[in-house]
């Protein structure tokens, strides 16, 4: 377990930009919330991620008020999930969970628990399993349970933990000593758009973007310790415009989000190929996997 959590970590480490060695001119590409066209978070779309040409797929992990993980993005039910009501996830018992049913095209089945996830991804070593914690905890007992039984459900070693959370990450640390670690940072100028409510505007008209300087990162990787990277959105990779040099410099990994569209993105990382020479080590986009990589090469 360790040798194989050691080589997943340097084979992590943050490069410049080559078109050898990956399919994607050196990057990975996870599908978000798992393949498109299905409920997303479901063990449908995880499978057809798994069996497509993505690299790896990114899920959202939370916690049932009796300990059980689940797969679910929102904090409250009722966008993705029916039958129970409009409730926080932690609310709900492993009993609710199972009488719940996803929404949406292709929908009807139940949401699935990260148990479920895990043996799909147990079966697949050569693609990465990128977990998000959703939710901070008081204490790191229900963290440190959890990464201990990712371990053993996933002795290939190629799986990874993200959060917006630093004490999260630490939680994590204090149980995997040798993982890859990613703390996720988004430009709250996104917060109207993805919270479509009166506080997301709010927020997003008074916001500025994230500053992640050599310090930051350096404090990053002193925080949560090495393997570590940064997760971002478009803009905040925008407003930072030296973040993958400084990043390849310390060895420590950049994921971009395509919150703001695939064809967005791959726009934006043709740009930034050309005038820095460095993509980042991966990125989570909503579409094809294959699409997306012609359309960085231009």
């Amino acid at each position: 377990m360790r040798a194989s959590r050691l080589i997943a970590a340097l084979l992590a480490a943050a490069l410049p930009w080559s078109g050898a060695g990956a399919a994607c001119l050196g990057m990975q590409v996870h599908a978000h919330r798992g393949a498109p066209a299905l409920p997303e978070n479901s063990l449908a779309s995880i499978r057809a991620a798994y069996a497509g040409a993505w690299d790896g797929v990114e899920i959202d992990m939370q916690r049932l008020k009796d300990g059980t993980w689940v797969l679910h993005h929102d904090l409250l039910t009722g966008r993705t999930v029916s039958g129970v009501g409009r409730k926080a996830v932690l609310q709900l018992s492993s009993d609710q969970w199972r009488d719940a049913k996803l929404t949406g095209a292709g929908g009807g089945a139940p949401p699935p628990f990260l148990t479920d996830a895990l043996r799909v991804a147990a079966a697949r070593p050569a693609k990465t399993f990128n977990a998000e914690l959703k939710v901070v905890y008081r204490d790191c007992a229900p963290v440190s349970k959890l990464v201990a039984g990712m371990k053993a459900a996933l002795p290939h070693g190629n799986w990874m933990i993200t959060s917006a959370f630093p004490e999260a990450l630490r939680c994590v640390r204090g149980t995997d000593r040798q993982g890859y670690l990613g703390l996720i940072v988004f430009d709250p100028r996104h917060a109207e758009s993805l919270g479509a409510n009166p506080l997301g505007k709010y927020v997003s008209q008074r916001a500025t973007a994230p500053k992640l300087t050599r310090q930051w990162l350096a404090n990053l990787s002193a925080t949560v310790g090495a393997p570590v990277g940064v997760h971002v959105d478009a803009l905040t990779l925008s407003a930072n415009p030296q973040l993958l040099r400084d990043a390849a410099a310390q060895s420590v990994r950049v994921f971009v989000y395509a919150v703001g569209g695939d064809a967005a993105l791959a726009q934006q990382l043709r740009a930034t190929k050309q005038r820095e020479g460095y993509l980042p080590s991966g990125v989570i986009i909503d579409g094809d996997a294959q699409a997306f990589c012609r359309a960085v090469g231009g």
